[in-house]
């Protein structure tokens, strides 16, 4: 995807995904006779495991950051390698 659509969702991923979900809960209240606290309860753990996934890629983020930081600085010299030899 071209950098300046990164921040464009795919809808059409968005739609699939909320109908797989919907049918899920059709499903469970239907067949499990689950309650809304349970359901609920359910949508809050998948909110948190999306939480800690958001986390867990912005440390990788600051990690290859890190990284190439780094990289450049070890390329950097004032100094001619002969210099000292």
């Amino acid at each position: 995807m071209p950098p300046e659509h990164d921040h464009e969702p795919r809808w059409n991923i968005i739609d699939k995904l909320y109908n797989k979900m919907d049918k899920t809960l059709d499903k469970a209240f239907i067949d499990n006779k689950c309650s809304f606290l349970e359901v609920e309860i359910t949508m809050l753990m998948v909110q948190e495991k999306l939480a800690q996934q958001k986390h867990e890629l912005y440390n990788m983020y600051l990690e290859q950051k890190d990284d190439k930081v780094e990289e450049k600085e070890e390329v950097k010299t004032d100094v001619p390698k002969d210099l000292y030899k």
